[in-house]
């Protein structure tokens, strides 16, 4: 194989015991259409600079470049250092360098780069009516419209639903 052209076929430096991370990053970063989201920037015009439960932006920024390593990089591997810091910002536990659960780590991730990239800045209060016996179809479909008030991203589009 030509070393120019690895398109996705490159590894992730462990990170003291961060094979969980890893492993949690290869599959997002080879999630086609999130993939097409950050690879071809497409989620610069979906930055969510305001919206504080984020990161500002950072965090999809970092995941971005090390998408953009992972498939137009010349290297074997990459060390996803940035990712690591503002995930380890965002929610303590990621401090340090011990092995985690990889869901755990995958919850924090997609909440946060949903955050990230969320278009709804201001979260309206939605109220919530009980189901009183009415079709299941009827009140998902209501849940559904509430969410999407409050909570619009590609995460939730690919994830969610």
């Amino acid at each position: 194989m030509n070393k120019k052209t690895r398109l996705g076929l490159t590894g992730m430096q462990n990170l003291g015991n961060t094979c969980f991370m890893n492993s949690v990053l290869q599959c997002l970063a080879n999630t086609e259409p999130l993939t097409k989201f950050f690879l071809f920037e497409v989620y610069w015009q979906h930055l969510n600079r305001k919206n504080a439960l984020g990161t500002r932006g950072r965090l999809a920024e970092a995941f971005a470049n090390l998408v953009q390593d992972v498939w137009l990089g010349k290297s074997s591997h990459v060390a996803p250092w940035d990712v690591k810091s503002w995930v380890a910002r965002k929610a303590v536990q990621f401090q340090g360098f011990a092995q985690h659960d990889s869901q755990e780590m995958l919850s924090v991730l997609l909440e946060t780069m949903h955050e990230d990239t969320n278009a709804v800045s201001k979260k309206p209060y939605v109220e919530m009516k009980d189901s009183n016996g009415r079709p299941d179809a009827v009140v998902a479909k209501e849940f559904w419209d509430a969410l999407k008030m409050r909570d619009d991203s590609i995460f939730v589009k690919l994830f969610y639903g």
